[in-house]
């Protein structure tokens, strides 16, 4: 059953419909007032820009007074819009050409096909614009709509520089992403839109089977449909920029908006390798030459490691960017696109930023902006200062008992997406002997404990720290440790986008049957097997998880957590098992349960050096 909308209030029926009262009130100036900004021309400042194929492109900028009016009327459009379709990556809070390629990397497709709309904003008339300010959710009068149009156009189309064209832009084209939307959801492909930048990725691997209402693809050369063509051109009166249709498959390379899709999102291998380049010029030789020699390659045309070609044109005036500026820009880039935890970001951003340090100790006046850097595990080096012996010790004993009778445990425990806490197995906290001639089993956590130092030491640094039990559970056979004292600052484990796969090789770190002055042991091993125990995801290994090594991480090959050790196998049953990574996820996203409100803390101490 339809519904009726609500009737408009008097003051926002009056900013839809009376020109002076929407000028007065949402524009902060009369409407005589506005008429001297926008006639006879609104004004502009226009400055050309080189496309990357070294063709001209004309940016207008409105003149302050324009733009302030501009400013205005983007704020009263936004408050009233709809919300975006989901196709839509491009001018969009929280959305960029990041979250448009992985739409479709989601899908893993076999073939893409990738569009441009030919000359977008001058394509937009000013009456399409005063069309979409007619329609809802805006219904504005023709007046109020010819006034906003105006106020936004410039020789009767969209000018590329104001601040109101991303969005009218988007509003405009709402008809034709819905069109295109339904097209590829007939087809069982999938279509976003960034911009003027259009693609489809389908999932069929033959190109025999590709719709041929959206496109075929021949012999190297891709044809787009009849059906598709109408939408864009005959319905939507947009032009297709033929000479940059492209279709690719996954045998190559598949990028949308500039990123690579093939496994996940990327940037091409060439653009690490320039800015790589960039940061080893300026290691070896110095900031002043490596800035000079930069300059020097730029004059000539050919500035390599970095292509400066698409960095010049991004500035007004032609004016070279500083070395530094560019590198920075560019490593930002790179940790947008593969993430901020990102092993190659994090290495070259590192060795960015002690770069900028050592210029500042040789000269005062050297300005820069650090790059944020996560202290993640990247190498073996990194992965045994994120690793350590769990060792419990103490007059936790029942009553009765003497020392000689009962003595502490020990197992591994690691840092894992933060640095102030550690993760371990729940059973490394339990401790079953002989007390009296009865079995006996003791947890640091139980209320008949009459007291305990549990300590996390870090063998390669030769340092250790009293910890706190902040969050246990023994279905999953998890726990959580507190660092209670001292400074703390070590490397952590990131986790994996993805499961690691059945055969995939890893690394299981850990402390078995550990004793003063070893350091971690790092065995290669292979997932054997993926299942389901308990409800809950596991992985068995090839390799033996023994004694000391519960709570250790089990790692791939770029030292991203895949699991969590927990399980020896013997002759006689069990296997090698760790839990999976989405697990410990899932657990550490989740409320933590209250601890039994009998269990005693851990006694804290200040750090020691064995």
């Amino acid at each position: 059953m339809a519904t009726t909308p609500p009737a408009l209030d008097l003051h926002e029926l009056l900013l839809r419909i009376d020109v002076d009262y929407f000028s007065r009130h949402v524009l902060g100036a009369p409407y005589a007032a506005v008429k001297s900004v926008l006639y006879p021309q609104p004004r502009y400042r226009a400055f050309v820009i080189t496309k990357r194929n070294g063709s001209p492109r004309v940016i207008l900028e409105p003149r302050q007074r324009l733009k302030t009016l501009q400013a205005s009327v983007l704020a009263f459009i936004s408050a009233r819009a709809s919300a975006p379709k989901p196709c839509v990556h491009g001018f969009v809070k929280d959305r960029s050409i990041v979250s448009n390629a992985e739409r479709h990397v989601t899908v893993r497709p076999f073939h893409l096909l990738n569009l441009d709309l030919e000359d977008f904003f001058p394509s937009i008339s000013f009456y399409r614009v005063r069309g979409v300010l007619r329609q809802k959710p805006f219904d504005c009068s023709h007046e109020v709509a010819t006034l906003v149009a105006h106020i936004c156009t410039y020789s009767g189309a969209l000018p590329q520089g104001a601040p109101t064209s991303p969005l009218l832009s988007n509003l405009v084209c709402r008809s034709l992403d819905r069109d295109l939307m339904a097209l590829a959801r007939r087809h069982r492909s999938t279509y976003t839109r960034y911009a003027d930048d259009m693609t489809f990725s389908f999932s069929v691997r033959d190109a025999k089977n590709l719709p041929s209402n959206i496109c075929t693809f021949d012999s190297g050369t891709v044809t787009l449909g009849q059906e598709l063509l109408s939408i864009i051109q005959d319905q939507h009166h947009f032009r297709v920029n033929v000479a940059k249709t492209r279709m690719s498959t996954r045998h190559h390379r598949m990028e949308v908006t500039g990123i690579t899709i093939n496994e996940f999102s990327n940037v091409k291998r060439a653009f690490i390798d320039r800015v790589r380049g960039g940061l080893n010029a300026w290691e070896r030789y110095g900031y002043p030459s490596a800035q000079t020699r930069w300059e020097q390659l730029v004059a000539l045309g050919r500035a390599k490691p970095y292509d400066e070609r698409q960095w010049r044109r991004q500035t007004r005036g032609g004016v070279t960017p500083q070395l530094k500026n560019v590198v920075w820009g560019k490593l930002l880039y790179v940790r947008m696109v593969r993430g901020k935890e990102d092993s190659i970001y994090t290495r070259l951003a590192e060795k960015y930023n002690a770069l900028c340090v050592r210029e500042r100790a040789s000269d005062p006046s050297f300005r820069s902006s650090s790059l944020p850097v996560a202290q993640i595990v990247r190498d073996a080096s990194d992965a045994e200062h994120a690793t350590f012996v769990l060792e419990w010790s103490g007059d936790y004993l029942p009553a009765g008992a003497t020392i000689s009778e009962m003595v502490g445990g020990q197992g591994t425990a690691f840092a894992y997406k933060r640095s102030d806490q550690l993760i371990t197995c729940d059973h490394v906290l339990n401790w079953t002997g002989v007390y009296q001639g009865v079995p006996t089993t003791v947890s640091c956590q139980s209320p008949d404990v009459t007291g305990v130092v549990l300590r996390a030491i870090n063998p390669t640094t030769g340092a250790s720290w009293p910890v706190t039990v902040s969050r246990r559970d023994a279905n999953r056979d998890l726990a959580v440790l507190a660092i209670t004292a001292g400074p703390f600052a070590h490397r952590h484990f990131g986790g994996l986008e993805a499961p690691i796969s059945r055969h995939e090789q890893g690394i299981l770190i850990g402390y078995p049957n550990w004793s003063p002055g070893r350091i971690a042991n790092q065995v290669s091993a292979a997932v054997q097997s993926r299942y389901m125990r308990s409800g809950l995801g596991r992985l068995e290994i090839s390799t033996s998880i023994r004694q000391g090594n519960s709570g250790g991480p089990f790692v791939n090959t770029q030292f991203r957590l895949a699991g969590v050790a927990q399980q020896g196998a013997t002759q006689q049953s069990g296997n090698d098992e760790c839990l999976c990574v989405a697990e410990v996820d899932t657990w550490l996203g989740s409320a933590p349960a209250t601890l039994n409100a009998g269990a005693l803390a851990a006694r804290t101490a200040a750090p020691s050096v064995p």
